[in-house]
């Protein structure tokens, strides 16, 4: 079993001038070191992190690898490691999203590498990278989807008689799992097949990125699902292909195991996003429009994923006029991913703050508003329009048995059943009923009787008193 160990760039831009491997080959137990030009692999899309995991012409985030040393030891991969050498040239950074929007912003990679990867590779079918639209003046650092619009927006918010705009801002978070980033990969004796035991979440997006990197026949691939320490969106593929391919060249089993640095540095964190809500209502509660803008920063790659925020938008309330658009934009720093769902918890974190301001012009009561507000089956959906659909008013009923909040998000009584609907007894703090005629009443000595369970019959053994 070899190991292997990256050598990483300091800079969060630079061009790569010079990468000197030989005194790194010189020492004791180094079997080889790989550069993008001596490993071969086949891809050559700089926006495929997975497909060209190796800086070719230049780095473009602080940990961005630009070597691969492989030794019989891990002492003696991290001594080739520190050997190697490497001339860089330091570029202007983009570091902020709202700045590398901006149309006089450096650019996040040179021109070069944009022409290079435009319109292919992995990311085909996504927006097309590096694609200014010149008439919003935005810089090329911006990979524009396509708008989700259904009725007419401008319409919608001439129609509400109240109106709430708010913007919010979310800072990129890893996903701190507790075994880092790793793989082993073991190839058969002919290099024909390969073994990989990866630290993932998708087993199969594995087997087909390696597939595609080296060229192979998915059926020549075989990857073993081990347990895992802990993922939550931030292990999907990312060394899986560098280690097939270097595996695959040495004809020997080799081993990559991220030091807690370097996934923190170089890991799949969830991104970091600027997201703008505008929704319009009547006096009653209707909505009439919901307009929402994202700016998504995907680091250094195009986010595959970015494209599915829109959705969340439009996913939850029945509303005739929606105009939801996501700005995926590229910044100087690591490839981004999920956590806990792709940009999932940065749009409901949004939505859901824009509808609780909505309900305080309103004076209405935020559960009464999602009653009147939750998507039912039928509704048009903004995938499909008019396509039949379950929508959250199914369990409108779940949502008023779990409120435990007033207008003004204040802690009130709640019932896990709907049944406990009496007077709070004082010095409780809350209570619930849990059915089977079980109450449970906080900070009180003795049961509270029918008062506390608004009449439900219980005993006292069945009633617990936290004292």
């Amino acid at each position: 079993m070899l190991t292997a160990r990256l050598v990483t760039s300091p800079y969060a831009h630079a061009r790569i001038l010079n990468i000197d491997t030989s005194t790194a080959l010189s020492l004791p137990g180094v079997v080889a070191v790989f550069t993008s030009e001596t490993l071969g692999m086949t891809q050559a899309d700089p926006f495929s992190r997975a497909q060209t995991p190796l800086a070719q012409q230049e780095v473009v985030w602080c940990g961005h690898p630009v070597a691969i040393v492989v030794g019989e030891t891990e002492a003696s991969a991290e001594d080739g490691a520190d050997a190697v050498e490497v001339d860089y040239d330091p570029l202007p950074v983009v570091i902020d999203p709202e700045a590398a929007i901006r149309p006089d912003s450096p650019l996040v990679r040179s021109r070069s590498e944009i022409e290079a990867g435009a319109g292919g590779g992995e990311h085909a079918a996504t927006p097309q990278v590096g694609a200014a639209t010149e008439e919003e003046g935005l810089s090329q650092n911006v990979s524009q989807t396509p708008p989700m619009k259904m009725g007419d927006i401008e319409a919608g918010l001439l129609e509400a008689e109240v109106v709430v705009e708010c913007t919010y801002r979310t800072h990129p978070v890893h996903q701190s799992y507790m075994e880092p980033q790793s793989v082993t990969v073991a190839p058969s004796h002919s290099g024909h097949h390969l073994v990989i035991w990866p630290s993932t979440q998708g087993l199969f997006n594995v087997r087909s990125a390696v597939a595609t990197a080296l060229k192979m026949p998915e059926r020549q691939i075989r990857v073993e699902p081990v347990p895992i320490g802990g993922g939550f969106g931030g292990k999907e593929t990312l060394l899986e292909p560098l280690v097939a391919a270097v595996a695959s060249r040495l004809r020997k089993p080799v081993r990559l195991v991220y030091t807690r640095q370097e996934d923190l540095l170089a890991g799949n964190p969830a991104p970091q996003t600027v997201i703008t809500v505008k929704l319009g209502a009547k006096r009653d509660g209707t909505l009439t429009a919901i307009q929402a803008r994202m700016i998504l920063d995907s680091g250094a790659y195009p986010n595959p994923l970015a494209g599915f925020s829109g959705f969340h938008f439009a996913g939850v309330y029945r509303c005739p006029n929606l105009d939801i658009r996501c700005d995926v934009v590229q910044t100087n720093k690591p490839g981004t991913g999920a956590y806990r769902a792709p940009a999932g918890p940065q749009a409901y974190f949004a939505l859901e703050s824009t509808v609780q301001e909505l309900c305080q012009q309103l004076g209405m009561d935020p559960l009464q508003f999602r009653q009147i507000n939750a998507l039912r089956e039928g509704d048009p959906s903004i995938m499909v329009v008019g396509a039949a659909r379950a929508g959250p008013a199914a369990n409108a009923g779940g949502t008023e048995r779990l409120e435990g909040w007033d207008r003004y998000g204040h802690r009130r009584l709640a019932g896990w059943n709907g049944a406990c609907r009496g007077p709070l007894p004082a010095g409780a703090r809350w209570h619930l009923y849990r059915g089977g005629g079980q109450c449970r009443s906080f900070r009180l000595r003795r049961c509270a009787g029918a008062d506390c369970c608004g009449g439900v019959e219980h005993t006292a053994r069945s009633c617990e008193r936290d004292t």
